[in-house]
């Protein structure tokens, strides 16, 4: 049987990544929150800048063992994420939030371009604020997100994809490292 392979697989990741005085790279202990834009391109879907992938950096040398361990983690905060947002929980919601994700849904024009969404549109709202963002767009449409993959772009960015019934992979999240945790960052 295939599944106590993977389970034991699966546990020894884990231990491996969590053992205690397993140093970080420097790269990651040091990310500073604050990043930027500048230089990233436009997903033409949404018009959300998605961040180029850092060209210094190999996903093809990532272990098996740290993606494994990285995917359950990931899947862990969107399930507690699916969880904040059921709940309409917008201050839990904005703790999961980089300040480059505040600031670009924050912005007029944006929450402009969202109220012109059609299915926006047609309840009649207008959003104002990212609470409003939250409640009108987050809330009605990611209460039940499920992670079926990871790609990482950065040894400390990583998308979080879904796999749809017809096998299209779709971002999910953009998610950055910062300290020990996961956050949602800019893109989609």
């Amino acid at each position: 049987m295939r599944l106590p392979i993977f389970i034991t697989t699966l546990a020894a990741a884990f231990l491996f990544v969590s053992c205690a005085g397993t140093p970080k790279p420097a790269s990651i202990a040091n990310q500073d929150s604050a990043t930027t834009t500048s230089g990233a391109s436009m997903d033409q879907s949404s018009a959300v800048p998605i961040k180029p992938a850092d060209k210094s950096f190999d996903p093809a040398q990532v272990t098996e063992a740290t993606k494994t361990a990285v995917f359950v983690d990931v899947r862990a905060l969107i399930d507690s994420l699916n969880q904040i947002i059921r709940r309409q929980d917008y201050d839990s919601w904005l703790a999961h939030l980089t300040d480059e994700y505040i600031r670009f849904y924050s912005d007029p024009d944006v929450l402009a371009k969202y109220s012109e969404y059609p299915i926006i549109k047609r309840k009649g709202i207008i959003l104002h604020s990212l609470k409003d963002y939250f409640m009108n767009v987050v809330y009605p449409s990611r209460q039940n997100d499920k992670v079926d993959d990871i790609e990482f772009l950065g040894e400390s960015t990583i998308k979080a994809i879904t796999v749809s019934s017809k096998g299209d992979r779709n971002i999910l999240y953009m998610l950055e490292k910062h300290g020990d945790a996961w956050m949602i960052g800019i893109g989609r």
